[in-house]
């Protein structure tokens, strides 16, 4: 017969610590749900913004176009649903899966103990202590049979700790299996509903895309004419930039035949500085120029609530096809009497009043430019240092086509950017 000692450590030998497959992580979960959150909102800004438009009369073109932009919203918020219901799918599978994991580690641990339990019968003569150790030859096995029993004691603990904690991770993951499922059952249901308001709302656009090509001269001349109006403006930036450009590094140059001179005067020779491309920047304006890259996708809308009517580039008007439309930023719909806001913090480079566009703000970080078009009530003026989020004048509601619009640009030195790629989503 082995010996109680060797038996032990076999015994500790078979101890196992259970193995349990991983969760889906929640991280991607939560970017949907902030995505999906993110979308309810811009979807109930444009039920906002189309609420004044009454059912009997046709919507203007600039209606029409946020609801082009709900629909595209709404088709969004399906597709992050549908990613969403996937997700939980596998967060569903992966938790099935720990659980029969799970059940078959607490059968071990079971198994295991029961053996402990029957060894422990087997050995029961064995267990009265006093008598298992005074009966020892000499006193170093009366040491090694005193440390069996406790370390026997303690395997068996240990064991029946284990078991305890298994059946916790067990009914733990039985419950996130329910709420799982009971969260994808509400999002299939949400689902559903989101597709019938779809459905609904690419109707209504037919319908009055329909009504609206019955104008679709005067829209083309429409839009002709704010493509005019767009090129002014676009003009006006560039000189303006172009202006700062001059400026910042006939500053520069300034300062290099100042160094210069002075050297010059103490017998030294000055050090050149490397040229640089394009703007010249001070090392204030190179950390601003860098902590504004930093914060690429996620810097704050110009204002606190819209939706975008216009995105950026070239694309085909909503009522017609026949006319492409191009955009140097977005154009934000808004509500009546919106802020618009600087999205980063920066210095106001200028402030101007142009025909069609209203007041310009243009705000520089660095070798970034932020415009902010149609404002009127403007509160800051050239030279001005602002803040992330100040408020910086009130967005223009036309009164005749009750469009309350923001025209946003953003530019690397003159080159145009498309802000919905810096903008937090």
């Amino acid at each position: 017969m082995k010996k109680p000692g060797i038996i032990l450590i076999l015994l500790l030998l078979a101890l196992i610590s259970p193995t349990f497959g991983q969760k889906t992580k929640g991280k991607s979960k939560k970017q949907l749900q902030s995505e999906i959150t993110s979308l309810q909102n811009e979807i109930s800004t444009a039920n906002q913004l189309l609420k004044k438009t009454k059912k009997d009369r046709e919507m203007t073109l600039n209606e029409v176009s946020i609801l082009d932009s709900k629909i595209k919203q709404r088709e969004k918020l399906i597709k992050a649903y549908n990613e969403q219901i996937a997700v939980l799918d596998e967060e569903i599978k992966s938790g099935q899966s720990n659980i029969r994991s799970l059940n078959s580690d607490l059968s071990k641990l079971q198994k295991e103990y029961a053996k402990m339990i029957v060894f422990a019968n087997k050995n029961r003569n064995n267990y009265n202590k006093l008598g298992f150790i005074f009966a020892s030859k000499d006193f170093n096995q009366a040491f090694s049979r005193l440390r069996y029993i406790r370390e026997f004691s303690d395997a068996r603990k240990v064991k029946m700790n284990q078991i305890s904690s298994t059946e916790r991770q067990i009914s733990s993951e039985v419950e996130a299996n329910r709420q799982a499922r009971e969260e994808q059952a509400a999002l299939l249901a949400d689902e559903k509903v989101q597709k019938a308001d779809l459905q609904n709302e690419k109707k209504e656009l037919n319908q009055q895309v329909t009504k609206l090509k019955k104008q679709e001269g005067k829209i083309q001349q429409d839009i002709k004419n704010k493509q005019q109006q767009a090129k002014k403006l676009q003009k006006a930036i560039d000189d303006i930039i172009a202006e700062e450009i001059r400026k910042a590094n006939a500053e520069a140059e300034r300062k290099r035949k100042e160094a210069e001179k002075k050297a010059k005067e103490k017998g030294k020779t000055a050090t050149p500085a490397p040229k640089e491309k394009g703007m010249v920047l001070t090392p204030a304006e190179k950390t601003l120029s860098s902590n504004f890259v930093g914060n690429k996708g996620k810097l704050p809308w110009p204002v606190e609530r819209g939706v975008i009517s216009s995105s950026y580039g070239k694309h085909a008007s909503v009522v017609s096809s026949k006319v492409t439309v191009t955009n140097n930023g977005i154009d934000i719909a808004t509500t009546e009497n919106a802020h618009a806001r600087a999205v980063f913090e920066g210095e106001v480079a200028n402030v101007t009043k142009l025909t069609g566009s209203n007041t310009v703000v243009i705000i520089r970080h660095g070798e970034y430019f932020t415009v902010y078009s149609n404002l009127e009530d403007v509160t800051v003026k050239r030279g001005d240092k602002v803040k992330t989020k100040q408020n910086i004048g009130t967005v223009h509601t036309n009164k005749t086509e009750g469009k309350t619009e923001l025209h946003f640009e953003l530019l690397k030195e003159q080159v145009r950017q498309n802000p919905a790629n810096w903008l937090s989503k």
